[in-house]
């Protein structure tokens, strides 16, 4: 074989591993695409069946967030229906005269609770001037609150009560009475002394629960504690003023002769054990009951 032969079929050897490779490529390049066309038409169908669930889901969670919404309304509704009730019931309250029954049974905590508050007790000054008060170099009208309460009745109601204390126990007097009638605590009537004329013998009778009023003790020339505001008697007919004299006693009121022996056991009566006992003599005040001389069930004041 001559040189021309060799350089010939060196050639066609070379052209045959072009061709060779070159079919390859283009091969290899026919499958690449392919693949990517097959992956593009599966990811294709992915994304409509993912798009579908999305939709699907989408209007279910719609629906639910409508029924929500809907609930919520209603809800929202609902309650600012009770808001309004309890104001408007508040605002009944509040418009009503002392010694009223204001509601049958126990309010409710909420709107009770805005019932306990100190007035303006100058406008309570026509109704006590010359009566419970009057100008004296003692006691200035200044030095005295005007407070409104609820109490709960001997018939298990709540009454609006009221009473005029010194501005030093208006906090305590609040506090007091307030746990007392959230625990149904019974008072037959709360209301100012001037309802009797300012006469304490007269508001005992009633059994009326009272504080302030312009006086002197009983067979002195002494100021009382309630001519300053700083005493309270609470249930007053079942818890008399007692005096031994010459071995009898001397109630006040005069009717409550059979609640002088506190030996015995009857309702309304305050003793060691009592509540009003407790929160009282737990505020600071002395009760008339452990006093020596004379007994006055009713009394808790402050110095």
């Amino acid at each position: 074989m001559n040189d021309r032969e060799r350089r010939r079929r060196r050639k066609r050897n070379q052209r045959f591993k072009v061709f060779t490779l070159s079919l390859f490529c283009i091969f290899a390049i026919i499958c690449f695409f392919s693949l990517i066309f097959l992956v593009k038409i599966k990811y294709k169908d992915s994304a409509i069946a993912a798009k579908k669930d999305f939709t699907e889901n989408m209007k279910i969670q719609d629906l639910g967030t409508e029924s929500e919404s809907g609930n919520d309304i209603i809800q929202t509704e609902e309650t600012l229906s009770e808001v309004l009730n309890v104001e408007k019931e508040y605002e009944r309250i509040l418009s009503l005269s002392p010694g009223v029954c204001a509601f049958q049974g126990s309010l409710p905590e909420e709107t009770a609770g805005r019932l306990f508050y100190e007035g303006d007790i100058t406008q309570e000054l026509p109704r006590i001037q010359g009566i419970s008060y009057q100008e004296n170099p003692h006691v200035a009208l200044t030095d005295l609150a005007y407070l409104r309460m609820l109490y709960y009745g001997l018939d298990g109601n709540t009454y609006v009560g009221e009473m005029i204390v010194n501005q030093k126990i208006k906090e305590d007097v609040l506090h007091i009475f307030r746990e007392l009638y959230e625990n149904r605590y019974p008072i037959e009537r709360m209301v100012l002394v001037d309802e009797y004329a300012g006469e304490d013998e007269a508001s005992m009778e009633a059994n009326n629960t009272s504080a302030f009023n312009y006086r002197t003790i009983a067979g002195s020339d002494k100021l009382s504690n309630h001519s300053y505001g700083m005493a309270v008697d609470l249930n007053p007919k079942y818890n008399p003023y007692v005096k031994q004299v010459n071995g009898s006693s001397i109630c006040q009121p005069e009717s409550s002769g059979a609640y002088a022996d506190r030996t015995k056991e009857f309702d309304y009566k305050i003793d060691e054990y009592d509540l009003a006992y407790q929160l009282f003599t737990q505020a600071g005040f002395t009760w008339g009951g452990s006093w020596n001389s004379v007994k006055d069930y009713q009394h808790f004041e402050k110095e």
